[in-house]
């Protein structure tokens, strides 16, 4: 009976039944389909947010990596996280690539740098040069003086030996200073007449007539002891001939020595000069003069 009953129900409701079943069925491919819909859109979010969450680990270790080198500077890095030693290495990396870098430039690449050595050095080169060269012109400016200085004390020294080694005999060392004729002999024996003065008076020298500029030489070797101007000789040159002898030259001018200096026989001594007011009617002369001590000897006497 009951399974008549429920025979008879499933083929009365048998529609009913079938359309819940299909419905069921839709109702569930549906709940699949959604959520399979779902569930794609949502995995590339989930990606970028792990990449994300990759990045900030990463930035994480960076930061992390920095503070432990800082804070431990001289650790090993065996005992050290791996990300910290590989940054580490790294940054010594970098560190010895910017130290090491210049020094292997090549030519080629960068020649600036190696140019500028070579200038210093160069320039070094040039400066040690300069040095040695003012060192040499130096040492040879001091050579020079050195030179100039034992020239001037040999000559010296001559001069010194030659006035110690005067020797003068007037009967065969004495020669005439110029040429030219005796207008005032020597006298001092008795007064002779001077023209310009207009008077007698004793003449202790030889006046030998002769032109404006006509050479006066040395009459015998010897050294000049003293330059003055005289008023009535005017410009007159002294000299020391040895053995107690002094000749005088007067009436000069141009002298070519200087005190001091040892002249030889026959070189010039001066020229002479316009006469003094002294000898203004005698004319333009030599005056010479022979002493012995300080006494006027007659030069006419070993003159002729």
């Amino acid at each position: 009976m009951k399974r008549n009953k429920i025979r008879r129900f499933f083929q009365q409701k048998q529609y009913a039944i079938a359309s819940f079943i299909l419905f069921v069925v839709i109702a569930a491919m549906t709940g699949v389909y959604l959520s399979n819909r779902i569930t794609g859109e949502n995995e590339p979010q989930d990606t970028g947010n792990k990449d994300n969450s990759i990045f900030a680990l990463d930035d994480d270790k960076e930061e992390d990596q920095s503070d432990y080198a800082v804070m431990n500077p001289k650790k090993d890095i065996e005992k050290k996280p791996d990300h910290i030693n590989n940054l580490e290495k790294s940054e010594e990396t970098k560190a010895a690539s910017s130290v090491i870098k210049p020094q292997d430039e090549k030519p080629g690449e960068d020649g600036g740098a190696k140019q500028n050595v070579s200038s210093q050095d160069d320039t070094g080169e040039k400066q040690l040069s300069e040095d040695n060269k003012s060192n040499i012109q130096t040492g040879s400016g001091r050579q020079g003086d050195n030179d100039a200085t034992s020239q001037a004390q040999q000559e010296e020294s001559a001069q010194t030996t030659a006035a110690k080694s005067l020797h003068f005999s007037p009967k065969k060392d004495l020669a005439w200073p110029m040429e030219g004729d005796v207008i005032l002999n020597y006298s001092m024996d008795q007064t002779v007449y001077f023209a310009t003065l207009e008077q007698y008076k004793y003449n202790p020298a030889v006046i030998i007539a002769g032109k404006v500029n006509d050479a006066v030489r040395a009459a015998a070797t010897g050294k000049i002891t003293k330059i003055q101007t005289n008023e009535e000789t005017g410009l007159t040159v002294t000299m020391e001939l040895g053995d107690g002898y002094t000749a005088v030259y007067g009436q000069l001018k141009e002298v070519l020595y200087n005190e001091g200096a040892v002249v030889e026989a026959g070189n010039t001594i001066g020229y002479i000069a316009e006469p003094t007011k002294y000898y203004s009617v005698e004319g333009s002369n030599l005056y010479f003069e022979l002493l012995k001590g300080k006494e006027p000897v007659n030069p006419m006497k070993y003159l002729e």
